[in-house]
């Protein structure tokens, strides 16, 4: 999920910040139990930035950070 932050530009600290952490603690679990998991690694891998990912459960949230800030 670092990687994924990092490629799609979303602040870490504001992703902690929604909600007092509960959207970020999700999308940690989502990222951990995601059955994307070869095709993330394989699009970070050929992406130095780039926007949130259709494949990724975590999309709209980063969207949402995103947007926010």
């Amino acid at each position: 999920m670092d990687d994924m932050l990092d490629v799609v530009q979303v602040d870490l600290v504001a992703a902690i910040d929604v909600d007092g952490g509960q959207s970020y603690v999700r999308a940690r679990a989502n990222c951990r139990g995601c059955s994307c998991k070869t095709m993330c690694r394989s699009w970070l891998a050929d992406h130095a930035q780039g926007t949130p990912q259709s494949f990724c459960p975590n999309a709209e949230f980063f969207r949402t950070v995103k947007d926010d800030n």
